[in-house]
């Protein structure tokens, strides 16, 4: 991909060497375009290759190594450097954002996160180094965005909109994340300190109020005034929560819903505004649940977002995901707008030794069943280079054709009812795993699953592992698209192992039933459910899962 800033400079050689240089960078164009000069060459930048977007929270800069001298190389080896000649074309740099406008750049709007003089919440070893980095003429976003751009990366700010990290905050123990803006208005915030809501934190900020929107919107401003950035992303699932009404349990109103849209299109104002003297575009990127009613409740109006050009890249899923990737990739169909599949950590704990979610070849699965649905592209968060090979892998469906791939029918087990009464009404996907309250009880009839799955058309051995509990292996059957699987093997900690014929699957969304045959009782169980395809059995990282199923 040629890398946008050198695209521009291209189109706009002459504007750039006479603009005015920010201290930052920037470039001012003299001459401002038109308005359908610059959506014109945002489309054009929207159309360029991104295949994968790597967010990074920031934590880089505030949890820096406590005994480790500070120097520029050094903070960007910890999440930057290591992306370099990965699949990753767009970095989106959050500068934490918890408990709304604590920032790591440098900002007059917000409050700069470098010492409030309590450290309650901060971990013992490690160290805030933003202070470091101002005193050496930098700052966290500053130096990503240089090092982007030197490399080839897009770089995109990111905020999140009502991140409640905070929520540990005492009147006696000041947090560290704790903003002056909150202690000056307690009557902004959805409850009284610790005050526990059945869906949502008492920290968070209820946007129907005014200051609050219009300090958002500036926040915006002030970074694409001062900070080269290639666009901004509006990152509402980091939390969920936007007014106290649907934290204490309702829903959002239509005034409501109102005002979050007006203030989406207040910051999409901002980008042009800017842009257009720049001469560059500046992308906006929002991060939502995968279902539009339930965000609709929240007071989200996505689909109103994309008829009105106020969005170019829609990224779906984050704690938890409604919908399957090829309904939620129709949002894209005949708009202007970008769709990505949100790829977070999975946090499923309690599973099986061989059924683990976080490792390269799930990652790697994920990505074939979402290309396959037609999305757009991946987004990734909370996954750094230090630790991940799938950066390097899942940019390009044609690499997953010929790799072990895991699928799960349930990635991450979060509820939905978190941040919405009644939200796991809106699942569409299966939920099944390790965690107690996702087992399916299995005896009193068949029960059907739905799973994802991406193009497998290369040859493979394929097996599916199901994590069980009082059963007889032989009494249960197993069928994907209303064939039969063949018993394998079994274990006597409940894990049993099927073989599948690889004609019976199909790219897309693959129906899965089990019965049990046996004696019924009221404690059988199905606590997790994959389908694996082995091609490469020199693949270490799925040694033991390819020890149990594959039998030379």
């Amino acid at each position: 991909m040629v890398r946008i800033k050198c695209n521009w400079f291209a189109i706009f050689l002459f504007t750039c060497l006479v603009g005015e240089v920010s201290v930052h960078g920037q470039q001012t164009m003299d001459t401002e375009l038109s308005n359908e000069e610059y959506r014109e060459l945002r489309k054009e930048v929207l159309n360029q290759d991104r295949p994968i977007i790597h967010n990074n929270d920031g934590c880089d800069a505030v949890y820096f190594p406590i005994n480790e001298s500070y120097s520029l190389s050094n903070f960007l080896d910890k999440r930057s450097s290591g992306l370099i000649g990965t699949d990753v074309k767009t970095l989106s740099y959050c500068t934490i954002a918890s408990g709304f406008g604590n920032f790591t750049h440098r900002t007059k709007v917000g409050e700069e996160l470098t010492d409030h003089g309590f450290n309650y919440g901060l971990r013992d070893d490690a160290r805030n180094i933003t202070a470091e980095m101002f005193a050496h003429g930098t700052d966290p976003l500053k130096a990503t965005v240089e090092f982007a751009h030197e490399h080839g990366f897009e770089v995109f700010w990111s905020n999140r909109m009502n991140d409640t990290h905070d929520a540990a905050h005492k009147r006696d123990q000041k947090f560290y994340l704790w903003t002056e803006f909150k202690e000056k208005h307690p009557e902004y915030l959805f409850g009284e300190i610790g005050e526990h809501l059945p869906n949502g934190r008492w920290s968070s900020l209820d946007f129907s109020n005014k200051e609050v929107r219009d300090l958002c919107v500036e926040f915006y401003r002030e970074v694409c005034e001062n900070y080269d950035v290639d666009g901004v992303e509006l990152d509402f699932f980091r939390h969920l929560e936007l007014f106290g009404n649907v934290g204490k349990g309702g829903v959002a109103t239509k005034e409501q819903v109102h005002l979050i849209t007006e203030m989406v299109k207040r910051i999409r104002m901002v980008t042009e505004e800017i842009g257009k003297k720049r001469g560059k575009p500046i992308l906006v990127l929002t991060r939502i649940p995968t279902n539009p009613e339930y965000a609709l409740k929240v007071g989200i109006d996505i689909k109103s977002w994309i008829s009105e050009e106020l969005v170019d890249i829609v990224v779906g899923s984050g704690y938890f995901r409604l919908d399957f990737w090829e309904n939620f990739a129709k949002l894209g169909l005949s708009n202007s707008v970008k769709i990505y599949a949100g790829f977070s950590e999975s946090r499923v704990k309690d599973e099986h030794p061989f059924l683990i979610r976080q490792q390269n070849a799930v990652f790697r699965a994920r990505a074939a069943a979402a290309w396959s649905a037609g999305i757009d592209g991946i987004y990734v968060f909370n996954q750094y280079n230090t630790r991940v090979k799938f950066l390097s892998e899942i940019g390009d469906p044609e690499k997953l054709k010929t790799t072990n791939n895991l699928y799960f029918v349930t990635y991450r087990d979060y509820t939905a009812d978190r941040y919405l009464k009644g939200g796991n009404d809106y699942f569409s996907t299966s939920r099944i795993s390790p965690t107690s309250g996702n087992h399916r009880k299995l005896g009193s009839g068949p029960i059907d699953f739905r799973i994802e799955i991406g193009d497998e058309s290369q040859s493979a051995e394929v097996f599916l592992p199901v994590w069980t509990k009082n059963i007889n292996p032989n009494d249960l059957h197993v069928q994907i698209n209303g064939k039969r699987t063949s018993l394998v093997t079994s274990e006597e900690n409940g894990l049993v192992i099927f073989e599948l014929n690889q004609n019976h699957l199909k790219s897309g969304i693959n129906e899965m039933t089990m019965d049990y045959v046996g004696a019924k009782k009221d404690d059988i169980w199905i606590k997790d459910a994959a389908v694996f395809f082995c091609r490469d059995k020199s693949d270490l990282e799925l040694r033991d899962l390819i020890n149990v199923c594959i039998s030379d």
